[in-house]
């Protein structure tokens, strides 16, 4: 049971680092599920599934190989009079190095921040090569709602649709109907959506807060000139066109949204 223990976390570990490799790179789950992302045939649900599960199978034989290894475990934390002692300079550096992730993790410290900042350019050049939805979930919406936030007329979408053959119902979501013809979301409203669309101004942009003024502007949401008159009026005089949306809402104690209906056009 010893071989099959230690055999089994191996394995485990070297899968649950792959697919937290994938997971480290992978788009950001809006963009994801809108361009049907897919790395080797598995999309980004299937690789979160699949850490999870492979999370329980470490956890279980790593207690398994803790179990089987106590004694010497126990004698890693024994002084030299044979008592367990937490005072020990392994034991005191092996916590250490444990606070020090947790530390430097949660206050964003280099070079946590550094790497942490990496997977989120990582996730920012998918979703410039992608593009992501016009709102979020946007893929879990059904035709008809589709058709009304976005202002596209339904039966314009389905003449379109059929012109392409493309097998539907109106009560189907983006996401099943992309499924049932081996395409994507994104694929679908490339098809039904008008060459000038109309769009909602109330529809507030995916992932708001990680957005660069500049990235605002040329998405059409904001005049930067106009946007930095207006934040320094605020008392936000330290303005570029990659200054997030989040930096300013965190400085004036607002939310994202509020900065933005403060600032678009």
């Amino acid at each position: 049971m010893k071989k099959i223990t230690s055999l089994t976390l191996a394995i485990s570990f070297l899968i649950m680092t792959y697919t937290g490799i994938m997971l480290f790179i992978c788009p950001h789950g809006r963009v994801a599920y809108w361009s049907g992302w897919k790395f080797w045939g598995l999309n980004k649900t299937q690789y979160g599934e699949l850490h999870t599960t492979f999370m329980l199978i470490f956890l279980f034989f790593g207690f398994l190989h803790i179990y089987y290894n106590w004694k010497p475990i126990v004698s890693y934390l024994k002084d030299k009079s044979k008592k367990i002692s937490f005072t020990k300079k392994e034991f005191l550096t092996a916590l250490g190095i444990n606070i020090l992730f947790i530390v430097g993790t949660l206050g964003m410290i280099q070079p946590f921040s550094g790497f942490l900042n990496f997977e989120e350019s990582l996730k920012d050049k998918w979703t410039i090569k992608l593009g992501e939805p016009p709102f979020g979930h946007a893929e879990l919406s059904k035709l008809k709602v589709f058709c009304k936030k976005m202002n596209i007329d339904p039966n314009d979408a389905i003449k379109k649709l059929k012109e392409k053959n493309i097998r539907f119902d109106i009560e189907d979501t983006l996401s099943e109907i992309a499924n049932k013809n081996a395409t994507t979301p994104n694929e679908i409203y490339n098809i039904i959506k008008p060459e000038k669309i109309k769009t909602d101004d109330t529809i507030v942009p995916v992932g708001l807060g990680r957005k660069t003024l500049g990235e605002l502007e040329s998405m059409g949401k904001i005049d930067i000139k106009k946007a930095v008159k207006i934040l320094k009026k605020e008392g936000i005089n330290t303005i570029s066109p990659d200054t997030r949306v989040k930096e300013i809402a965190d400085e004036l104690d607002l939310m994202p949204v509020d900065i933005y209906r403060l600032i678009k056009k």
